[in-house]
Parts: structure tokens; C-alpha cells; sequence
């Protein structure tokens, strides 16, 4: 309810469904002071 997002989309998401809007998982992870970006992840 915090995050402003749909009891749908969190679901899916929590699935692992590979089709999912950046915008609104953004919106999830801000909640957690963290953010996705696309592209290849570069081991550190």
C-alpha cells in the first residue's frame, strides 16, 4: 500500500515474472533506497 502500487503488480513481481514495467519496479525499489537500470551487471 506504501509503495502506491497494485496488489497485481507486487505479486507478479514477488513471482518473477520477466516482463515487468522499470518505471514501476523503480517505484518499488525506491522504497529500499534502490534502483534498477537496464543494461548488462558488471561483476565488482
Amino acid at each position: 500500500m506504501r509503495s502506491g502500487l497494485g496488489l497485481r503488480f507486487v505479486r507478479e513481481l514477488e513471482q518473477g515474472k520477466e516482463t515487468v514495467r522499470l518505471d514501476k519496479v523503480n517505484q518499488a525499489l525506491s522504497m529500499f533506497g534502490k534502483e534498477a537500470v537496464p543494461g548488462d551487471r558488471k561483476e565488482l
